[in-house]
């Protein structure tokens, strides 16, 4: 039995801006601690209409690169109720707050 109700999973907010439009798409995506975060970006593309490639998202600073598509939630300790944010690259982005690039990709400057 599910503490959320039925069993759909982990409800994970994802929110993308796209340039300089206003206000940001945000869906919430459900999935289980088992599964990925590709799994979790796939899911999120589909409802947001973004293309996979086309997506940029960061969670706790750090830009999500492909290296976390196979690690689960239960490995990043992901669970009902967080919220990643990011960006449509499908036009320019307009970083806020600003980012600085590392060897491990992009990180939030705070």
């Amino acid at each position: 039995m599910a503490a959320y109700g039925e069993d759909l999973g982990n409800q994970i907010f994802v929110t993308l801006r796209r340039g300089e439009e206003w206000p940001p798409k945000t869906v919430d995506v459900r999935v289980r601690y088992e599964q990925t975060i590709g799994d979790l970006k796939a899911a999120a593309a589909k409802q947001l209409g973004v293309p996979l490639d086309k997506q940029q998202l960061f969670w706790h600073g750090k830009e999500l690169t492909s290296p976390y598509d196979s690690r689960t939630l239960l490995d990043m300790d992901m669970h009902t109720g967080f919220a990643l944010q990011g960006y449509d690259l499908t036009v320019p982005p307009k970083y806020w707050p600003p980012v600085k690039n590392t060897s491990e990709g992009l990180v939030i400057e705070y």
